[in-house]
């Protein structure tokens, strides 16, 4: 005879169970990568590889990848598509890290063209030791809108710019680092790739992209040393972003101080404590977080308003 008590009761401990899990392991992001782990030599989870690249290298997150990794005296590769950013940039590093190697490449990633891919990068990078990659460069709308609203050229740049880098290159450098048996990935995603949010359709989808395609990448070379991290940064003062600083919103050395040190700790996470704090409110029950967006979609329904406006106005 079959005891539901005994069901309901089995149902009820698992439950619980998971709840205590969940809580647990909320607590633990927050804390362990942040508070108490000591940072780990990236040197040596690079295998003694001497090189890293950067992708958008010429401003705020990416920028700042660049400039830590040189002071910790790895050569620099910066990616970006403007020459005279990337040089500004390489000067400004050259004057703190003299003796660091810099190089440049002009890439424009709304190229999606693999035999330029393999012109203008790959053949520049593949007789270098690539200890770390940083997938860095993204790109977003002008102002959040409806998905019918927003220029289809606008629209495929972003698909193309958030998702085709990122796989040709992490390809590109993979045969080297299985070789040598280590190596670092960093790709930086999205908080937004974490929700369905209205008025981010594309943007919000790329990122999820990059998450899924990072979480399948441990899997595949899980029995190898090269640390694949997925870093879903929350608002950092950048230009792309357009927000102040404030105790949320992190400057980009900051956020990279605080996410350098997460390399080979944890395998996802937002890059700062702070971050990560927000996203513990990713974690409770989709109809709340869909009822909490609607609030955020009329913040965009207004702003969107507001841009066609001025967008208009300038085309009279």
């Amino acid at each position: 005879m079959v005891c539901f008590q005994c069901i309901f009761d089995s149902f009820a401990y698992l439950s619980l169970a998971y709840i205590l899990y969940r809580l647990f392991w909320s607590i633990y992001i927050i804390i362990y990568p942040y508070l108490i782990s000591t940072p780990l030599d990236l040197h040596k989870l690079a295998g003694n590889a001497k090189w890293a690249i950067i992708t958008g290298s010429t401003d705020g997150i990416g920028k700042e990848y660049a400039k830590q990794l040189a002071q910790k005296g790895f050569n620099i590769i910066l990616i970006s598509r403007t020459q005279t950013k990337l040089d500004s940039v390489k000067d400004e590093i050259k004057k703190e890290c003299k003796n660091v190697e810099i190089e440049t490449i002009v890439y424009d990633f709304k190229n999606a063209n693999l035999n330029d891919y393999k012109k203008e990068i790959l053949s520049k990078i593949e007789k270098k030791d690539i200890g770390i990659l940083v997938n860095n460069v993204g790109l977003a709308y002008e102002c959040p809108d409806m998905l019918h609203k927003v220029d289809l050229q606008t629209n495929a740049d972003i698909c193309i710019v958030n998702t085709v880098g990122v796989s040709i290159l992490t390809a590109a450098v993979l045969p080297q680092m299985v070789k040598r048996n280590s190596g670092i990935i960093v790709n930086i995603s999205s908080g937004t790739a974490y929700m369905n949010i209205p008025y981010l359709s594309i943007y919000s989808s790329t990122k999820a992209y990059i998450n899924h395609f990072t979480n399948i990448l441990r899997s595949e070379y899980s029995d190898t040393n090269i640390i694949i991290q997925t870093i879903c940064p929350f608002y950092v003062k950048t230009n792309m972003s357009k927000v102040d600083e404030t105790f949320f919103n992190l400057s980009p050395k900051n956020f990279v101080q605080s996410a350098l040190k997460t390399i080979g700790i944890i395998d996802e996470t937002t890059g700062c404590i702070q971050h990560q704090i927000q996203a513990v409110a990713f974690g409770l029950p989709q109809f709340i977080l869909d009822y909490g967006m609607k609030f955020q979609t009329q913040v965009f329904k207004k702003r969107a308003a507001a841009f066609q406006r001025e967008k208009s106005a300038k085309q009279k």
